[in-house]
């Protein structure tokens, strides 16, 4: 089995970066990106992916109201929070939400790329 991977962030820079930092993991068949909770939402039934990155804080909403409808329209869905806006009380509220995972978009890059890595290894 193969990850699909679907990248939940309003900055392009931030898609951009991301994408770049995944490029040759090995285990990941596909990546996709949407900008808005509603590009998600939508993307998430036909992509069906089996890790979501996802800021908190988008253009048409806070991300943490999505969740339970992305673990329920992907199940078996890993989802992992990268956000700036860093918390006690966000990462509980993400946590509570769903959220397998809970990074600083600051300091944490590389982090996430390294759980990416091995969540691709063990699909």
């Amino acid at each position: 089995m193969t990850m699909k991977l679907l990248i939940v962030d309003d900055s392009e820079l931030i898609r951009a970066a991301l994408l770049l930092m995944l490029e040759g993991i090995q285990g990941i068949e596909s990546v996709h990106t949407a900008a808005t909770l509603a590009q998600a939402l939508e993307s998430v039934p036909s992509v069906l992916p089996t890790f979501v990155i996802l800021d908190l804080h988008l253009p048409d909403g806070n991300a943490t109201q999505i969740i339970p409808s992305i673990k329920r329209l992907a199940p078996g869905v890993q989802l992992a929070m990268l956000t700036n806006d860093v918390s006690a009380f966000n990462r509980s509220k993400c946590i509570q939400a769903g959220a397998d995972w809970f990074f600083d978009k600051t300091f944490e890059f590389n982090t996430l790329r390294d759980l990416v890595q091995q969540q691709a290894a063990l699909h």
